[in-house]
């Protein structure tokens, strides 16, 4: 699935987590449409490629629009961030800088049924919920949770609601 947003030059920015062997890159661009590739074994895309290759990085986990960076025991995380960073910016810019998480939108619909919790297109599907998988075509949707009534939506960091949430409840009317 290509996206406007695919289309672009994409926006990206890296961030330490809690966990000091991780460090997560968001992007605007649409990395799966899978819940997780992990790269490797699988080939990771450009130019993610060479940043697997970055002394330190164990491997990748590659979500909708964000990357897992593994790092190996005792490896310095500034500096692999640093030269990820430097991948990054000589493929796709400048880091964007990186808002903070504006948590999910609770949106009322007609669903009725069990708690279904959906991290990617394809594991909407694999749930055969309708609601689930129109959410999942707009861009920036990267996980959605339909209960009684209502689906709360997440959108990647890169990503407004400003900017979404028309096309969010259109998905789901």
């Amino acid at each position: 699935m290509v996206t406007p947003a695919d289309t672009a030059t994409p926006a990206w920015a890296v961030e330490g987590a809690l966990n000091p062997t991780i460090l997560r890159i968001h992007v605007t661009r649409t990395l799966t449409d899978r819940t997780i590739v992990v790269c490797p074994p699988e080939a990771a895309p450009a130019p993610f490629d060479e940043v697997v290759e970055v002394d330190g990085v164990r491997g990748l986990d590659l979500h909708r629009h964000r990357v897992r960076v593994n790092l190996e025991p005792g490896a310095g995380r500034a500096e692999v961030a640093r030269a990820a960073g430097a991948i990054l910016e000589r493929a796709w810019g400048a880091q964007a800088s990186l808002p903070l998480d504006e948590g999910p939108r609770a949106f009322s619909v007609a669903h009725a049924g069990p708690r279904l919790v959906a991290e990617s297109p394809v594991m909407a599907a694999q749930h055969g919920d309708t609601t689930l998988i129109r959410v999942f075509e707009v861009p920036g949707v990267v996980e959605a949770i339909a209960g009684d009534g209502l689906v709360l939506v997440r959108l990647g960091r890169l990503f407004a609601w400003d900017d979404v949430e028309t096309e969010v409840s259109a998905a789901l009317a």
